[in-house]
């Protein structure tokens, strides 16, 4: 599937890893878990190419546990983090998303496959699918497609909206901001409670650097987890800021898919550089 000489390889843990990982970090290590979706997963390149194995090439240090998953949303993530992420000990957790990201929590299926759909119950999450269906894998219908295309372009208006109430029949797409916030303060507590710190993190996809489609997410983010004093780094703004317009398409696989092996590693860099500026992060980082 990845191409001649690339390999894909999980531990026996179902991580992308070439080996297992025990349950206290090692002496002298300091542990991160990547959390995300398939742009933190690596799809396409090899395990040692991902951003997140690059970072220990940065910081030998470093012992990074890969939690990316293909598909997955925010919701996701985070449900596998505290299924299988909790019970290892670490000092940050790298929690990376793009903007679809966001989307994919308003369904309970992906491309046929039935997923968790969270929401909002007296301030507490609730899985409102599950058991998670176990249909076949059909891809859907086109009439389910059309009309979940048009709700993604609705949704993508969002920052003309902001702050007024969104006005739409799926309640899960109008509860998306606070379900996502929720998410990420259970997140920090998580992190609190194990002595670790969480990172949020927004990557950014070759759209980003022309469009305005993530904007009411990067603002409504900046604001609301700076009030949490959750840390937040935008690798959007930083990826615009550095990559010339001539070599964005280098940044991507096919020029607009996921990162290349030259993606992987400007990513690594601009994120590793951001974490030691933090004083909360970057002295974990060189103790």
């Amino acid at each position: 599937m990845y191409g001649e000489g690339i390999y894909f390889r999980t531990n026996s843990q179902s991580f992308r890893n070439n080996q297992d990982f025990t349950i206290n970090i090692p002496p002298n290590k300091v542990r991160i878990i990547c959390s995300g979706d398939s742009f933190t997963m690596g799809w396409g390149v090899s395990n040692d190419r991902t951003w997140c194995q690059l970072l220990t090439s940065i910081n030998q240090r470093l012992q990074t546990i890969n939690m990316g998953q293909g598909g997955y949303g925010v919701d996701q993530a985070y449900l596998w983090y505290k299924r299988d992420g909790t019970k290892f000990e670490h000092n940050i957790q790298i929690f990376a998303f793009i903007t679809d990201d966001f989307f994919r929590m308003q369904r309970a299926k992906f491309l046929g496959y039935g997923k968790p759909l969270l929401s909002l119950e007296n301030w507490e999450l609730v899985n409102h699918s599950f058991p998670v269906s176990r249909g076949s894998f059909l891809l859907p219908k086109i009439t389910e497609g059309s009309k979940y295309i048009q709700e993604l372009r609705f949704v993508g208006f969002w920052q003309t909206l902001f702050p007024r109430k969104l006005e739409t029949d799926n309640q899960y797409v109008a509860k998306t901001p606070a379900i996502a916030m929720k998410i990420f303060e259970d997140l920090a507590e998580i992190n609190r409670e194990k002595n670790s710190k969480l990172v949020v993190v927004y990557l950014p996809i070759r759209s980003d650097y022309y469009g305005n489609e993530s904007d009411f997410w990067r603002q409504y983010l900046q604001v609301e987890l700076e009030k949490r004093n959750i840390i937040y780094i935008d690798l959007i703004t930083e990826f615009r800021k550095r990559m010339p317009n001539e070599k964005v398409e280098t940044v991507f696989l096919g020029g607009d898919g996921h990162y290349s092996v030259f993606g992987n590693e400007f990513i690594a860099n601009i994120l590793y550089e951001k974490l030691l500026s933090l004083p909360e992060v970057g002295g974990i980082l060189e103790q």
